[in-house]
């Protein structure tokens, strides 16, 4: 397939291309870095908020595409002109589509953060209501992809925590990390043990890959994420046993959230499972740093 990845040199973007390049598909990356091109590989340098016009498709539309782009660490200063730009970037993106690709299967990557806080494993049937920046921000974005269910095959996927090699500074693990390897003992946590989902990116890619081929109609929207409860400490302590220290974690705030999905409508409509184990990710993530 001919397959645009838009946001294609950020963690999720690179591994990504790499997949798709690996199963034999035509990968164009539209980034405001420009990636090297390789085999197989067109880049090319977009300002998606900028006022020019978006590349057309060069030998015919785009069979798939995946916008990838947006300010996307939860943690950084959240604006309103941040969270206008990730609605613009998408508007651009899918009004184009829509334009010169009508009928591309054109897949969103939301996030769980959109979600109303919940005790259970989150399904997509759930209440939506996160009040974060980055969550709003999010959610126009599925609201203006939807709006080009008639024109596009719209799919939205609702990642939850996706984690490996190659994670922008100001994440928890490539911060935690560095913290570990400077000596820090005891560790101590800014935030919360709180409950969390955690996926290896390797499930995370085969599972993107599956879209390409899912029968399903458009605005289906997945939750993507390992249906596993794992409490941050256990995350801290596996990252330490792959870095082979062993120290004391404490926290700061005692209170404990959850942020859990179900991720089986996924595995039902793709046929796809996770696969990986915490260790098996963290291990990969130590190694590769």
């Amino acid at each position: 397939m001919k397959v645009l990845v838009v946001g294609g040199a950020g963690f999720v973007g690179k591994a990504l291309v790499a997949r798709l390049m690996e199963a034999g598909h035509v990968v164009e990356v539209w980034d405001r870095v420009l990636n090297e091109e390789t085999t197989g590989l067109r880049s090319r340098s977009v300002d998606l908020l900028g006022d020019g016009p978006l590349p057309q498709p060069e030998g015919g539309p785009w069979d798939a595409a995946f916008h990838l782009a947006a300010y996307s660490v939860p943690g950084m200063e959240w604006t309103q002109d941040r969270i206008m730009a990730n609605l613009r970037m998408t508007a651009r993106v899918f009004d184009h589509l829509a334009e010169v690709a009508p009928g591309c299967r054109a897949i969103f990557t939301s996030s769980a953060f959109v979600y109303a806080p919940a005790s259970h494993r989150i399904r997509e049937t759930d209440l939506l209501g996160s009040r974060h920046p980055y969550a709003i921000s999010k959610h126009l974005g599925e609201v203006w992809a939807l709006s080009h269910t008639q024109e596009l095959k719209v799919f939205i996927v609702r990642p939850f925590n996706q984690i490996g090699p190659g994670m922008a500074a100001g994440l928890l693990i490539p911060d935690l990390l560095q913290r570990i390897r400077s000596g820090e003992d005891p560790i101590r946590m800014r935030g919360r043990n709180d409950i969390r989902d955690f996926l290896d990116w390797r499930d995370a890619m085969d599972a993107y890959l599956r879209l390409l081929d899912v029968d399903a109609p458009s605005g289906s929207i997945w939750n993507l994420c390992s249906g596993r409860p794992t409490p941050v400490s256990d995350l801290v302590h596996a990252l330490l046993q792959a870095c082979g220290v062993d120290r004391q974690v404490l926290f700061a705030d005692p209170t404990v959230a959850s942020l859990v999905g179900d991720p089986s409508r996924l595995m039902a409509d793709a046929g796809w499972a996770p696969s990986r184990t915490l260790l098996d990710t963290v291990q990969a993530i130590a190694a590769a740093r």
